[in-house]
């Protein structure tokens, strides 16, 4: 199980490094077409491509967002509790957190496939972007995020958070 456990967050952090090159050539693709507005040149495209992905950026973090414990809680009121009283809190919490992403794999599966089978593109006219990888980053982040809640309801049963590592990353 350890070794599944750290070929996932080694792929989580791939996929997090991954992001951010993403997030860097949007940037970049941004700031040509600015240029290009200013000089007065067509530059077409971008906007399927920065709707595309911004998708696709958010949902490659979302599973090392979670791994790491840096989505937002209320511990506040959580911390105020006996321990004992704390678990079934921590687990209830978790559960509605890997309810919802499986929720939203299940129900976004069935279109990611649908646009890889059925060639689906978007945009019209000169530029069009293909849809099956925002789809499939959808996909993958939700049902990454989900495994991970089912980590953390481990952790909470076993009675420990998850201590983490030098680099963010929780050790089993």
């Amino acid at each position: 199980m350890s070794k599944l456990v750290e070929g996932l967050d080694a792929l989580t952090k791939a996929m997090m490094i991954l992001a951010a090159f993403f997030a860097f050539g949007l940037a970049f693709m941004i700031l040509v077409d600015v240029t290009a507005r200013a000089l007065n040149i067509k530059f077409y495209g971008v906007a399927e491509y920065v709707r595309n992905t911004i998708i696709v950026i958010v949902f490659l973090q979302l599973p090392y967002a979670i791994r790491i414990a840096s989505m937002l809680r209320v511990d506040i009121f959580v911390n105020a509790l006996p321990r004992k009283s704390r678990i079934p809190l921590i687990v209830i919490g978790n559960l509605l957190g890997l309810l919802f992403f499986a929720g939203i794999t299940a129900g976004a599966l069935p279109p990611a496939i649908d646009a890889w089978v059925n060639n689906e593109f978007e945009g019209e006219g000169v530029v069009r972007v293909a849809a099956w990888p925002a789809r499939f980053s959808i996909v993958y982040g939700c049902g990454l995020a989900a495994l991970f809640y089912v980590f953390r309801i481990v952790d909470a049963i076993r009675g420990r958070e998850a201590p983490k590592g030098p680099d963010g990353i929780p050790q089993h």
